[in-house]
């Protein structure tokens, strides 16, 4: 009797077992999927992300865990630990440079400037805290063909070194000639890095690698795609564009080495954008990012660049210009709080350029509060941009600040790609952030203050230009839409903050 119940007890542990492991084999992927979910919804909540975003993400992860959860693991990071380690290391060996004065003074207190507004950056820690500098040339780029130029006649004159951080750089009319005078510029003895975004420029730069190799040059790849190749999210992406020339010359601004971008002559279907070039002062700020950003990417010592760290470009200039860098490096959001500062602290006039449109709740609400208080806001948009669902996507926005007494413009000519916030003739703001939140919360952005008169009238009479060819709200397509366009825009409403 004993032998058979402790046969049946048994018999009946290991059905239960059998089909313990049964259901779990079978319903795998679906406990798996639960369980990321939830490590994923709180990594969110750590991250402290706003609202619309954490929404966004917990609607498809939660009700289309399949697709959901690898999108994530792709394109869901926002803030990077190991990134911001490796930023306070620099900042340690910059902090270290400045107590032994082992190279080149720092910059006196003349060349160092306050922002002349309450538009002055907040307190921001480590190597990106933001300081206007006095002492600098600016020149507006206003197109491709000025900037491929600039670009050309810059590498010529180079005398020691040449660093580049471009999002795409593509082996074409553009690309080619100017990776080839960087080529004969190595063979020559000047010492010339090139920095790419992996994604950006993806499958396009093993020629160019090879080139520039042989040559003698040094090129690395920023943050692989693919999430198994690196300890982050593929979705923190490096969308700056800085060129700098013996550590005391840069061009900065939104277009990529690509001819949409710029060329050596124009084409119809170029896009409409700037650059800038600036030499003085502020461009050690730049000198410290593109180092930054490549001692991560190239995975060498910050140490070994101490020349160029400590090097304090001399003053050419009356201009004043001030340098901020935002991403998963940097604590906190500075680039999105200055650009709200600027709407908030609008007394007259503000008008925004911008590619793409997609605002966070607080900069949408800052704007409309704006226009009711009777302020004159201007925003610039291509009539369509090469991103569909992100046009679709803004429409939302649009329609509400067109109705709270926001003038909104459409470019027509072809698509607009510049960047660009002017605030009362008093500061303009320009660099490689759309007014979207993955250039605002989650990009590797940089944007350039300009306090100076003859600066922003320069900017000024960019941006009046492109004005003259845009036409007014009521002429776009999307202005007046039935139930049905509505429904497919409100669904892609509430998936924009992943966009």
């Amino acid at each position: 009797m004993w032998n058979w119940l402790v046969n049946d007890l048994f018999g009946t542990v290991f059905d239960f077992l059998a089909l313990l492991i049964a259901f779990l084999l079978t319903n795998f992927t679906a406990i798996l999927g639960f369980v990321l979910a939830l490590l994923i919804i709180a990594r969110m909540i750590n991250e402290k992300r706003n609202p619309s975003n954490f929404f966004a993400w917990s609607f498809v992860i939660i009700f289309f865990p399949f697709i959901g959860v690898p999108l994530y693991f792709l394109f869901g990071g926002r803030k990077s630990r190991r990134l911001a380690r490796l930023k306070r290391e620099l900042q340690v060996v910059v902090d270290e440079m400045v107590e032994d004065d082992t190279t080149t003074e720092a910059p006196p207190a003349s060349k160092i400037d306050q922002a002349p507004s309450n538009l002055q950056a907040g307190p921001q820690a480590g190597l990106f805290a933001a300081t206007p500098f006095q002492g600098n040339h600016f020149e507006l780029l206003s197109d491709g063909e000025a900037t491929f130029a600039r670009f050309l006649k810059e590498i010529e004159q180079a005398k020691h070194r040449i660093c580049i951080s471009t999002y795409i750089l593509q082996n074409d009319a553009a690309g080619a000639p100017i990776v080839d005078l960087l080529a004969e510029r190595a063979r020559e003895g000047v010492d010339v890095r090139v920095l790419v975004d992996a994604l950006g420029s993806w499958n396009r730069t093993g020629a160019i690698h090879k080139k520039l190799k042989a040559a003698g040059g040094r090129m690395a790849r920023f943050m692989p795609v693919l999430p198994i190749q690196t300890h982050s999210s593929a979705n923190l992406r490096n969308h700056r564009k800085i060129a700098i020339f013996d550590d005391r010359r840069a061009i900065t601004g939104g277009q990529n080495i690509d001819t949409r971008f710029m060329g050596p002559s124009p084409t119809k279907t170029r896009f409409t954008d700037f650059s800038a070039f600036i030499e003085g002062p502020a461009v050690a700020s730049l000198n410290r990012i593109f180092v930054s950003d490549w001692a991560f990417a190239a995975k060498t010592a910050p140490a070994k660049d101490r020349e160029i760290l400590a090097y304090a470009p001399p003053e050419v200039g009356d201009s004043t210009i001030e340098t901020i860098a935002s991403g998963p490096d940097v604590a906190g959001d500075p680039l999105w709080e200055q650009v709200v500062r600027m709407v908030q602290e609008c007394r007259h006039h503000l008008t925004i350029v911008t590619p793409y449109f997609i605002p966070d709740e607080v900069l949408f609400q800052s704007l409309i509060v704006k226009a009711h208080t009777g302020r004159q806001i201007r925003i610039v948009l291509p009539f369509e941009s090469n991103h569909k669902i992100v046009d679709i996507a803004r429409y939302h926005y649009l329609r509400k600040l067109h109705a709270a007494g926001v003038k909104i413009l459409f470019y027509k000519p072809r698509m607009l790609h510049g960047k660009l916030i002017l605030v009362d003739d008093h500061v303009a703001m320009m660099g490689s952030a759309n007014i979207d939140m993955r250039s605002l919360f989650v990009n590797f952005e940089i944007g350039m203050f300009h306090y100076t008169r003859s600066d922003i009238q320069s900017l000024t009479y960019w941006t009046e230009q492109i004005i003259q060819d845009s036409v007014n709200f009521e002429a776009s397509p999307r202005a007046d839409l039935g139930q049905r366009s509505k429904l497919a825009e409100d669904f892609v409403h509430l998936l924009a903050p992943m966009l």
